[in-house]
């Protein structure tokens, strides 16, 4: 084979790896407006799942929930809605650390075994590689304690719109590419990956910023 033809093929399998790698945080930027964001069918569809193997949904329902195991109504690209299985006895050996607590409008990726019962889609997850969340950080921080005395952020999903104390909770970590000023409220969108084998005093999720997508003042 001449040597052009070479490079030519190495140029061709680079470009399908790269078009078949799932999206990193640049890539969902530059293709994700706020506008596709408000319309979740029309941002589930800039997301490129990682694997054939993977479905990329939105969670519309959740059925059951504790610390090991839920069960949640995944509607993903195409329309097909799943009743999904997320339990860590289910989950490939590796895989048990994704485990991740899934809310209302959370955008996922998982993979697993498909089935149907009674004219319903069933979905047993066995990896959940990340999901994508929109929160809300309020304007000011509180004092908390963690490993030691600190200031942490208030937030919540964004999917919560009632404004009691009760739904805002303490974030004692950081977001990664998220530089924070006190006085303004912020919408984010931000990927949370599961890590595995964390150390004792730090989260075992990795938090990065997807979008911004808003920030409105609330004090002068």
């Amino acid at each position: 084979m001449s040597f052009i033809k070479i490079c030519t093929l190495a140029l061709v399998t680079a470009s399908s790896l790269a078009a078949c790698s799932s999206y990193n945080q640049t890539d969902l930027s530059n293709k994700t407006s706020v506008s596709q964001i408000t319309d979740g069918n029309s941002f589930m569809n800039t997301i490129k799942p990682s694997s054939a193997q993977a479905i990329i949904g939105q969670v519309t329902g959740i059925t059951s929930q504790d610390r090991t195991q839920q069960k949640v109504t995944i509607v993903a690209q195409g329309g097909k809605s799943y009743i999904a299985s997320i339990s860590k006895s289910d989950f490939d050996q590796q895989n048990t650390y994704q485990m991740q607590k899934l809310v209302i409008g959370d955008y996922v990726e998982v993979m697993g075994e498909q089935s149907q019962l009674d004219d319903e889609l069933q979905l047993t997850v066995r990896a959940m590689p990340y999901v994508l969340r929109k929160i809300i950080i309020a304007d000011h921080q509180v004092d908390c304690v963690g490993v030691a005395p600190q200031s942490c952020w208030l937030t919540k999903p964004a999917g919560i719109t009632a404004d009691s104390q009760a739904d805002w909770e303490y974030r004692y970590s950081g977001i990664e590419g998220f530089d924070y000023e006190p006085n303004y409220e912020y919408t984010l969108l931000i990927k949370n990956t599961a890590i595995d084998r964390p150390p004792a005093d730090a989260s075992s999720i990795q938090s990065t910023l997807i979008q911004v997508l808003e920030k409105k003042r609330t004090k002068p």
